[in-house]
């Protein structure tokens, strides 16, 4: 019987069906979409984390210090069974729970420290001979192709015992060319032992594949690499070549012949394309325990022997989870507001569907339906087109979003499906659960019930405690310096990533309550009016049902998430814009690399097109005295010229009046100066004496500046540098002058610096200079790639949410579209025009499309500074990485964005003024008789 009632009612409603289909597909595709696109962008992330790193980082290096009087089990360490018995029992402890690499493993001996190879006939860059390290790495020759020679073999016993025997190498292509050695060529490396090791090349070998970790083990592996002896004050550093040569594993047991000490290595790379983000607690807790745990333990017994684990890996895997902690809250929001605006667009759906049919309902209640019954045959009717539309959705998420996880993505399609499945019968039941005389609920002059007060409130209170326990949570994060990581606010609790959406329905509630006021008080005034379609309009927007709560709620909770999106990336954009100005000082610096500024290299930069104003400073680095307790600089400036840059630049207003009104004299020895903070509070009030290169003068505190351009991210002192010089015991001598070491420029307006040109007047200056622009250190504060996929996943939500708002809409529109174009009929009948119809329906809708758009902004404009004290956008801006600018209050916090704001907004009122017309167009092309039948209500 059931069967029986849904095919007819699919085949009677194809249209209706057909939707429904379309609108589960979409959104189970988006429930089981986003889960996966999260572990997609993450595992991304975290492979390109592990691959930007060293060699020695991407996998689990293991090493050990030899000592002679150590034993394995009555085996030598060095031998290659006591090698092989460490690899084998470490990669045995890792293989279940890490991702390891097949094949890849590397191990082996070398010499810790270099050896001086004083043989004539080798390139020299210096007076100092060429050093070469012993490398004993088992499996040369599946790793090296042999160009000419043969592979080394292990040395065997000197005659007699009296003296070590020769050690067999190998060396690399790229080593015999730049080191002019030959098959046959015999080496003497000299360690700590005053008997040098011979060593003779058996063979030049080229490596199958060089990016393999094998060769990338060491950075000398490949080619023989520069380096350079540390040189004492006022010499210049001693540069030599350096380079590996290769032994048999078997040698290893000769090469403390060379009297220094020996590393034994092991290194197990990770199959980097197996690594996923979840899987990264587990492999974070295998380093802990291989560090100092169970799994040390274990492997210490299996080996006999300390082994030490590299934390390069951890500190990889460590920077990954601080900032996709950073990352997460973006996305949870994300995820929470479309989820909720879906919700109300899925539910409006049914509620349409269950008003639409409601005489029908009613009917079949009457004959003696039972509720059950009804809820069952309209469940049933929904499910054979919303079962089918969640299938497909989720099976189309699953294959074009590959990953590895599937459960949490097919349990959200299934609860997006379960929503449309349960929310016609359940709507339609409700409504007619007990005999009541039809009527209208009109919004102008429904009262509220107790149980709307108490939903209210409740809604209310949640909103105020995730506000609170946000800001509380979030302390600190509206200010404070990049690169520190961690990060506040939201984290992965959905109570606090709920707090835009809270804050949404609470506006909603609030404007559902507030919007019946102004349609009473238009109505009366509209009243006396000559013209029929003001007061009609007023009269039909007021009519409109006290129920219709879910398309504000969708369109406030989209718009809401949209200008929270908007407020972060503004909010991101700006703290990175600061930190550029704040470390640069201006759109161009100039320093001084060794001495000073040579006398003609400013009039030289100002030359430079697209340079607008400039000054120069003179920065002197101070170590901490008797004065101030930590290192500072002393800034000698012109103020008026500084003054004007630092205006230019954006950074906080220079006092330039406190120090430019003082010339200095011989006769009065204090001068004021613009101190940092934390020196200020040193200082107080009291005079103190500073030490420049042109002799000491008393100071006293004039202003305190929290940054300058000339020493960003530094203690500093800021003196005249005329008085200064006025000051000086050479006063009016070349001595006493004050020559810069800094200099800024800013673009002239309109224009931009060019930066070639300004680096070519740099490089053929007298003097060493180094050039910082602006733009250069904002373009490297750019998205990582967590970042950018959590941008990119944030922008689809917002983009997502749009649509069901604008979805939801359109429902509202169309629920009303048969009251409207009947009443339209009867108005034509009447006389009614077409641009009075076009006026008559805009006046009629607009009211609540205006509540939906005005409300939207101004929910936007309230969560900056309900929600801002509890966002900390320190990782999400700059990172979790130590950063190399200056470590200022850059004023992080949310931003209100305009774009994100009024964009939106507006296009739900074009949206709305568009299908109103539309209707009222296709209204007046058709007949009354198609719209008017005997006893039609409107």
């Amino acid at each position: 019987m059931r069967l029986a009632w849904v095919r007819v009612r699919l085949r009677s409603a194809r249209g209706a069906t057909l939707a429904a289909f379309v609108l589960v597909l979409v959104t189970a595709f988006l429930a089981a979409a986003l889960p996966r696109a999260v572990d997609r962008y993450e595992d991304g992330a975290l492979r390109h984390a592990v691959r930007a790193g060293q060699y020695q980082d991407r996998g689990i290096a293991l090493t050990e210090s030899y000592e002679a009087q150590q034993g394995l089990g009555g085996t030598d360490p060095l031998r290659p069974a006591g090698i092989d018995a460490v690899q084998t029992a470490a990669r045995s402890l890792l293989a279940r729970s890490v991702p390891l690499a097949p094949g890849a493993s590397v191990q082996g001996a070398r010499t810790t420290k270099e050896s001086e190879v004083t043989d004539p006939g080798l390139p020299l860059t210096s007076s100092h001979p060429p050093t070469a390290d012993l490398v004993a790495q088992a499996g040369v020759a599946a790793h090296a192709r042999l160009v000419s020679g043969r592979m080394p073999r292990a040395p065997g016993a000197a005659p007699g015992g009296s003296a070590p025997a020769a050690v067999e190498a190998v060396v690399t292509v790229r080593t015999a060319q730049v080191l002019h050695l030959a098959v046959g060529r015999t080496l003497h490396p000299r360690g700590l032992s005053p008997t040098p090791m011979t060593v003779r090349v058996t063979g030049i070998v080229a490596p199958r594949d060089p990016g393999a970790a094998y060769w990338n083990e060491d950075d000398d592996l490949l080619g023989p690499v520069v380096n350079s002896q540390p040189a004492g004050i006022g010499e210049q550093p001693k540069t030599y070549w350096h380079f590996t040569l290769l032994t048999d594993p078997g040698a290893a047991p000769a090469l403390p012949q060379l009297g220094a000490g020996i590393s034994l290595y092991w290194y197990e790379p990770l199959d980097v394309g197996r690594l996923t983000a979840h899987g990264v607690p587990a492999l974070r807790a295998t380093l802990a325990s291989l560090s100092g745990g169970p799994l040390a333990a274990r492997l210490q017994d299996a080996v006999g022997s300390q082994v030490d684990v590299g934390d390069g890996l951890g500190t990889t895997l460590t920077n990954f989870v601080q900032e996709r902690d950073a990352t997460d809250p973006l996305v949870l929001i994300a995820a929470v507001g479309v989820g909720t605006t879906a919700l109300a667009v899925l539910l409006m759906a049914g509620g349409l569907a269950a008003e639409r049919r409601r005489t029908e309902v009613a009917l079949l209640r009457a004959r003696g339906g039972s509720l059950r019954g009804v809820a069952g045959r309209l469940a049933a009717e929904t499910a054979a087109a919303a079962v089918p539309g969640g299938a497909a959705g989720t099976l189309l998420a699953l294959l074009l979003l590959p990953t590895g996880r599937w459960l949490l993505p097919v349990l959200l399609a299934a609860l997006a499906t379960a929503v449309v499945v349960l929310a016609l019968p359940l709507r339609a039941a409700f409504a007619v659960r007990r005999p009541r005389p039809g009527g209208r609920e009109d919004v102008a002059t429904a009262r509220p019930t107790r149980r709307r007060l108490v939903v209210e409130l409740t809604v209310v209170v949640l909103t105020v405690g995730a506000v609170v326990a946000l800001r509380q949570r979030g302390g600190g994060g509206a200010g404070g310096t990049g690169g520190s990581g961690g990060g506040s606010g939201p984290g992965t609790d959905p109570y606090l990533a709920a707090a835009p959406v809270l804050v949404a329905i609470a506006a909603a509630l609030v404007l559902l309550r507030l919007y019946p006021l102004p349609l009473r008080l238009l109505a009366r005034p509209a009243a006396r009016l000559r013209g029929a379609v003001a007061p009609l309009g007023l009269a039909r927007a007021g009519r409109s049902s006290a129920g219709g709560q879910l398309p504000l709620l969708a369109v406030l909770v989209a718009l809401t998430v949209t200008s929270f999106g908007g407020s972060v990336l503004a909010g991101i954009g700006q703290g990175r814009d600061r930190a550029a100005t704040a470390t640069v000082g201006a759109d161009a610096r100039l320093d001084a690399v060794t001495s000073t500024l040579s006398p003609r290299l400013p009039a030289a930069v100002r030359k430079v097109p697209g340079v607008g104003l400039t000054t120069t400073a003179r920065v002197e680095q101070n170590s901490a005295d008797a004065t101030f307790s930590e290192s500072y600089a002393v800034v000698l400036v012109d103020p008026s010229s500084y003054d004007r840059v630092t205006r230019a630049a954006g950074l906080p207003s220079f006092p330039a009046g406190a120090l430019s009104g003082h010339r200095g004299t011989a006769g009065d020895e204090v001068l004021p100066a613009v101190l940092s903070p934390g020196l200020a509070r040193q200082v107080g009030r009291e005079t103190v004496s500073l030490d420049t290169d042109l002799g000491s003068t008393g100071i006293r505190t004039a202003a305190v500046l929290p940054t300058t351009p000339a020493a960003p991210g530094s203690e500093f002192v800021i003196v005249s540098a005329a008085s200064v010089a006025a000051l000086a015991p050479a006063a009016g001598s070349a001595a006493a002058q004050v020559v810069p070491t800094t200099m800024l420029a800013m673009a002239a307006p309109g224009r931009r610096i060019d930066a070639k040109a300004l680096r070519e007047v740099a490089a053929t200056d007298t003097s060493s200079v180094s050039v910082l622009l602006r733009s250069q250190e904002r373009a490297a504060l750019k998205d990582s790639p967590l970042q950018h996929g959590a941008r990119r996943l944030y922008l689809a939500a917002v983009a997502a949410g749009a649509g069901y708002s604008a979805l939801a809409l359109l429902l509202s529109l169309l629920q009303a579209a048969p009251g409207r174009a009947t009443l339209l009929a009867r108005l034509r009948t009447m006389g009614m025009t077409r641009g009075q119809a076009r006026r008559l329906v805009l006046l009629e809708m607009l009211p609540q499309v205006l509540l939906g758009a005005v409300g939207g902004v101004l929910v936007g404009l309230a969560v900056v500074p309900l929600l801002g004290p509890g966002v900390d956008l320190r990782a999400l801006t700059f990172g979790t990485a130590p950063g190399d600018f200056a470590a200022v209050d850059f004023g992080l916090g949310l931003r209100a964005n305009p774009w994100a704001l009024a964009l939106p907004s507006a296009g739900l009122l074009v949206l709305a003024c568009a299908v109103l017309l539309t209707q009222a167009w296709l209204s007046g092309r058709r007949r009354e008789s198609t719209e008017l039948r005997a006893g039609d209500r409107v």
